[in-house]
């Protein structure tokens, strides 16, 4: 019987997981690349339970942007040593002042 192979992209879209569902990963892919899977449950086990992930938020760690109206999308949260930077809208950022407490 002839082996038939499903490419990634062509799998049906999942818009809600369940801790025991699977996810594909492919262990080492510059070296001797291996697929292996892992359960969303253990993927995400080491993230706190008060964080949100959202399809509209973009983490973009230690990037300082050259003005307010970069291209960006909204969402996208931005920080430096001095400001956290939070895009309201496409290409429009604000900024928030860190400080130590």
């Amino acid at each position: 019987m002839a082996t038939t192979y499903t490419k990634v992209s062509e799998l049906t879209a999942l818009t809600n997981a369940a801790s025991e569902d699977f996810l594909l990963i492919i262990d080492d892919p510059s070296g001797s690349a291996q697929s292996k899977k892992i359960t969303v449950g253990n993927f995400l086990g080491n993230v706190s339970t008060n964080t949100v992930f959202n399809a509209n938020v973009a983490l973009k760690y230690s990037a300082t942007p050259a003005n307010s109206t970069i291209t960006v999308s909204k969402g996208t949260i931005l920080y430096d040593s001095d400001y956290l930077y939070i895009a309201v809208a496409n290409n429009t950022l604000k900024r928030v002042t860190l400080e130590s407490f």
